[in-house]
């Protein structure tokens, strides 16, 4: 082989014939064309809805775990500070900050709202001070258990509370995400072959005849081959940008009102990454060429 030419052949004469074939069989190539677009746009439909809901989940916990670190009565502020700084400096800290027990009775009295006189004869001294904790969301439930352990075996920490059971239920719900867009991806990519199996198959019997008159005057491997897997590569690379194209135009008309009505979508919805299109792309050419191949090898294999 060498520069310009293939298996003998011209380079230009596999593209000759593979558009020839494309334009002399238009309601063929159309059909095949829509099947791939179809197909592309189930699988990026799969692949826009998982990435937003896995975003969004994520975005839930983004700020990590927050911990409540109850100081017993009587430590200075001296110490507050060194305790407030000892853990700034520990890796799986996020953010931290102290409030008093006049920060923490103003709080309870504004969530108390019309009951905050039940409050009246009471001293702001009954509530502990805290240091309010965030923790990395990358941490384990075994890490944060052994976060906890640690720090309660402060002499000066009288008590740690945080939502367990959030967390688990975030992190689950990750989980969920995860598998659920795989399943459908995957579900996705059996449609696909199913469809675009069946209409290559269709497309390649509608040039039987012609096929088998190319067999016989001897035509063989790729001068045989290549156009009509040529063919298909082109017609999957124009049906998966057909599919891309309307994915983002769709994307385009739904995420405005979807914010409008869940303003918590704000910052979370997003349109695909420009390597995540050109897998769809990528994916699209290879349904093409890979059903043209299918399809041709009812009439014997690659010789």
């Amino acid at each position: 082989m060498s520069w310009g030419t293939l298996a003998g052949q011209p380079i230009s004469y596999y593209f000759r014939r593979a558009f020839d074939s494309i334009f002399a069989t238009p309601v063929i190539a159309g059909v095949t064309i829509t099947s791939i677009a179809v197909s592309v746009l189930l699988a990026g439909s799969v692949l826009l809805v998982g990435s937003n809901a896995y975003r969004l989940v994520a975005s839930w916990g983004a700020e990590g775990v927050d911990l409540s670190m109850y100081l017993r009565a009587g430590v200075d502020d001296g110490r507050v500070v060194e305790l407030k700084e000892q853990l700034a400096a520990d890796p799986a800290v996020v953010n931290v900050y102290f409030i008093s027990n006049d920060e923490a009775w103003m709080f309870l009295a504004q969530n108390l709202g019309d009951s905050a006189e039940l409050l009246d004869g009471l001293d702001a001294s009954i509530l502990p001070a805290s240091l309010e904790v965030t923790l990395a969301r990358t941490l384990d439930a075994d890490e944060i258990e052994a976060k906890l352990a640690e720090w309660h075996a402060w002499p000066e920490v009288d008590d740690l509370q945080y939502n367990r059971e959030w967390t688990l239920r975030f992190r689950s719900a990750l989980g969920i995400v995860r598998w659920v867009a795989w399943a459908l991806g995957a579900l996705a990519l059996v449609a696909s072959i199913i469809i675009v199996g069946a209409t290559f198959q269709l497309a390649v019997f509608s040039r039987q005849e012609e096929m088998e008159i190319m067999r016989l005057v001897g035509a063989s491997g790729m001068p045989y081959w290549g156009p009509v897997m040529l063919a298909g590569l082109i017609q999957g690379i124009v049906g998966s940008a057909a599919a891309v194209g309307l994915l983002f135009l769709i994307y385009r008309g739904t995420a405005g009102p979807l914010v409008g009505q869940l303003p918590m979508l704000k910052g979370t919805l997003a349109y695909l990454a420009g390597s995540q299109y050109m897998t769809l792309i990528i994916w699209g050419a290879v349904l093409g060429a890979a059903g043209s191949w299918l399809g041709m090898r009812r009439f014997g294999a690659w010789k």
